[in-house]
């Protein structure tokens, strides 16, 4: 059924007739004719009763009329939820825990208030896991750290993060072998290793965390060392660490908005332009 086909039709039978629905259609009368017809052939069934230049609808075009106004109402909803506006779009973002907690509320604040109408969901997981689930099509966008190694998706800067190390306080840093991280496919997992090794240091990822909470509870506890963002540390309890900054370059690390390659959608040029890189 198209649906060209069916706004003609409730055009039709809302105006009274053929000639008033061209008039307010702007359309010639046989064009409005045509479409009524390419209808009742599609659906095999006649919706007008046709008595000289009166139309009265049938049972079936009565059924059609009535059944349809939903359809119609939804289809214009998802018509502005697809226009420039981005109004009513959902917009699915994956992030890294540690964005999610320190830096996304403010963009999520900043992009409601421009697009009351949006509508968003937040999922949160490792670098790995967000950019598999960007070309899974599962989120729209991935806000994770580097490296930028996948040329098949667009790379944007969207933060400067800077990692610092973090130790159990009143502990020998040489003496400790294991490293608290997230679980494979966590970037800074990798920049801790990284660092372990031109360090020279006989360290394992051997305790693997799924929060910052627990994660800096872990090493507070003389569990291990670990690499984490600064600015997530500003906002745990430090008692019981001792804190270290860390060379280049491991020290700063981007944080990336990350989409598919094309024609971005107006909800996705919405979260770019409230990151602090997009202005």
């Amino acid at each position: 059924m198209d649906f060209a086909d069916l706004h003609t039709f409730r055009a039709v039978v809302e105006h009274g007739g053929v000639t008033a629905a061209a008039s307010r259609l702007h359309r010639v009368q046989s064009s409005i004719s045509a479409r009524l017809g390419a209808l009742e052939r599609d659906l095999g069934c006649a919706l007008f009763e046709r008595t000289g230049r009166r139309l009265q609808l049938t049972p079936e075009g009565r059924h059609l009329y009535e059944r349809s106004a939903a359809l119609v109402r939804d289809m214009s909803a998802l018509r502005q939820e697809l226009a420039g506006t981005g109004q009513g779009a959902v917009l699915r973002i994956g992030s890294m825990e540690s964005t999610a907690a320190v830096r996304l509320a403010p963009v999520l604040a900043r992009l409601r208030a421009q697009q009351p109408g949006m509508r968003l969901a937040v999922r949160t997981g490792t670098t790995g896991a967000m950019l598999q689930a960007l070309e899974q099509h599962e989120v729209d966008a991935a806000l994770v750290a580097g490296p930028a190694d996948r040329p098949a998706l667009q790379w944007q800067p969207a933060y400067r993060e800077e990692l610092v190390l973090i130790a159990p306080s009143g502990g020998a840093l040489g003496e400790l072998t294991s490293l608290v991280t997230f679980s494979t496919g966590c970037a800074y997992r990798e920049v801790a290793l990284d660092w372990a090794q031109a360090q020279g240091r006989a360290v394992s990822a051997g305790i693997e965390i799924g929060s910052y909470h627990a994660l800096v509870a872990a090493v507070s506890a003389g569990m291990g060392l670990a690499l984490v963002p600064a600015a997530v540390l500003r906002s745990l309890d430090p008692r019981g660490l001792q804190v270290q900054p860390l060379p280049e370059p491991w020290a700063q690390q981007t944080t990336w908005l990350v989409t598919r390659r094309g024609h971005p959608s107006a909800a996705l040029r919405a979260l770019a332009e409230a990151l602090p890189e997009g202005d």
